[in-house]
């Protein structure tokens, strides 16, 4: 008797399917396997999807003002929905979505799926998503261990990341801009702040 109830509860919430994958790199490692490099602000979080607002791309051209990313269910290997918020800004290193599998939507649940044709999917074994502020860049940028998401690296401008997918500049430039003293970098700030005035 005392089994029914468990199988019932079984049924009704399965046990969650945990994604196991490498870590693919930091940003810098993982630039030429994306499709699409765009810094964005998330405008609208649903079910495993978000909406962002393209403020600027770096690489690939998605020809709308707004795109749709969907990210981890089941046993996919992305980003966790819960690592966003609605008026983040974002640097994402995307892949297009070109064809769903089959079961990849349930009209039943049209917000939690695999994600539609033409939309994107953010990986979440590397570092695919760098948070901006203010137009610095932080995150796993460059030579970041596995799983480190908050390495102890001096935040960059948002045009050296650009610089780096465009190949303006090479890796041991952005290596240095990351190696740079945070105290140095706040003199820096604060002296052009002053001469501004």
């Amino acid at each position: 008797m005392r089994a029914l109830p468990l199988l019932l509860l079984l049924a009704v919430c399965p046990p969650s399917i945990a994604c196991e994958c490498l870590w693919e790199g930091s940003f810098a490692d993982i630039t030429d396997k994306v499709d699409y490099i765009s810094r964005g602000r998330i405008i609208q979080i649903k079910g495993n999807s978000m909406d962002i607002e393209v403020l600027d791309e770096f690489r690939g051209t998605s020809y709308h003002e707004q795109v749709r990313i969907w990210l981890k269910t089941g046993d996919l290997c992305r980003a966790e929905i819960e690592e966003f918020e609605i008026g983040q800004e974002w640097i994402l290193a995307l892949h297009k979505i070109d064809s769903v599998p089959e079961g990849g939507f349930n009209p039943m649940t049209p917000n939690i799926s695999y994600g539609r044709k033409g939309d994107y999917s953010l990986p979440g074994c590397g570092g695919y998503f760098l948070p901006v502020s203010d137009d610095w860049v932080s995150g796993p940028i460059i030579d970041t261990t596995k799983w480190d998401f908050e390495p102890k690296l001096t935040p960059v401008l948002t045009r050296l990341i650009e610089g780096y997918v465009s190949g303006e500049i090479d890796r041991a430039v952005l290596k240095e801009a990351t190696e740079v003293d945070p105290a140095l970098r706040e003199l820096m700030i604060n002296t052009r702040l002053h001469i501004k005035r």
